[in-house]
């Protein structure tokens, strides 16, 4: 099982993709981010196992929460 980060620009996205993650049944939880990793700066970021990324983006773009670069595997 290898974990992803999912960049997000602000804690209060972060929280807002892990309760959407807890209510698909997806673990995540929110970490700090070096901004420099990102191309966007973000400082905070949601870990997950990465074989859920793409489970979790498709539900985020539906829910409209925005999130940057997905770090730990190839970029989106």
């Amino acid at each position: 099982m290898s974990d992803c980060i999912l960049a997000m620009k602000t804690r209060t996205a972060a929280e807002k993709a892990r309760r959407a993650a807890a209510f698909a049944q997806i673990s995540a939880e929110v970490v700090s981010v070096d901004p420099n990793v990102t191309r966007h700066g973000c400082s905070v970021g949601l870990r997950l196992n990465c074989a859920e990324v793409e489970e979790l983006t498709e539900l985020l773009d539906k829910k409209g929460i925005v999130y940057g670069d997905v770090i730990g595997r190839g970029r989106r």
